[in-house]
């Protein structure tokens, strides 16, 4: 079968998915999880090869920018202290927490000697939060708009910290930092250069955009803004999630 019909296919259930979901009254986002997970059980429909340059350069600037496009810059500037309160120290705290526990689990039942840069590592991976799964939840529990903010701005802004705590493990685990002076000039490369690099990308077209009354054009401006800033800031060796954050938050 082509890769075109499967996933032609995959969009066709998808969309009964949703509809059975809105039924039963039950979230999309973990229906379509179950749905997929059993598809992969019975192994009816062959999945299309996805690489990591189409989920990493394709899937991920859309979805990020999508994101950002819907907050509004005033209310994160509002909030700015909690949330950042949240993504550097909370992300910090998040990657040492894990790292002690797999450490100590390590050792009590599986009697494996880890080494703790390893298991900071692996906090530093699993650290950020992802709220796709709730975020529904909220919305049809009624949950405070402040409260879902708050998870959805967290959620935009904790990959520049993560980045930089996986970049940084990674070092320790092969011997590569030796001056502590270096974590903060990375992060500030990382993370600052990547928002730098989107605010600008972000003003030019928002600018443009000012000007033009065509929403075909719009909307071709806005898709341009949302890759082009996170591929120009890949090729930079800056964080491509934090400049299409910037991006999208000025565009929108």
């Amino acid at each position: 079968m082509l890769n075109e019909t499967i996933i032609l296919i995959l969009f066709i259930i998808a969309s009964v998915v949703a509809v059975i979901a809105k039924r039963l009254n039950l979230p999309y986002t973990i229906a379509l999880v179950l749905i997929g997970l059993l598809l992969g059980f019975v192994n009816i429909i062959q999945a299309p090869p996805l690489t990591k340059e189409i989920l990493y350069s394709i899937f991920l600037p859309a979805l990020i920018f999508e994101a950002a496009i819907h907050l509004k810059a005033r209310d994160l500037f509002r909030e700015i202290w909690i949330v950042l309160t949240l993504v550097v120290p909370g992300v910090v705290l998040s990657t040492i927490i894990t790292a002690g526990v797999l450490v100590g689990m390590g050792k009590e039942i599986l009697h494996l000697d880890l080494p703790l840069t390893i298991a900071i590592l692996f906090g530093a991976a699993v650290s950020a939060t992802d709220p796709v799964a709730i975020v529904p939840l909220f919305k049809q529990m009624g949950v405070p708009k402040r409260l879902r903010f708050l998870v959805e701005s967290e959620s935009l802004l904790n990959d520049g910290t993560a980045i930089v705590a996986f970049v940084i493990a990674m070092g320790l685990v092969q011997h590569q930092i030796s001056d502590p002076t270096n974590i903060g000039l990375m992060f500030f490369e990382v993370v600052g250069l990547g928002i730098l690099v989107g605010s600008v990308i972000g003003l030019i077209i928002a600018y443009v955009i000012k000007y033009i009354d065509d929403p075909m054009v719009v909307i071709t401006l806005t898709t341009v803004g949302a890759y082009f800033s996170f591929l120009i800031a890949d090729s930079l060796n800056v964080s491509g999630v934090m400049s299409t954050v910037a991006a999208g938050l000025i565009i929108g």
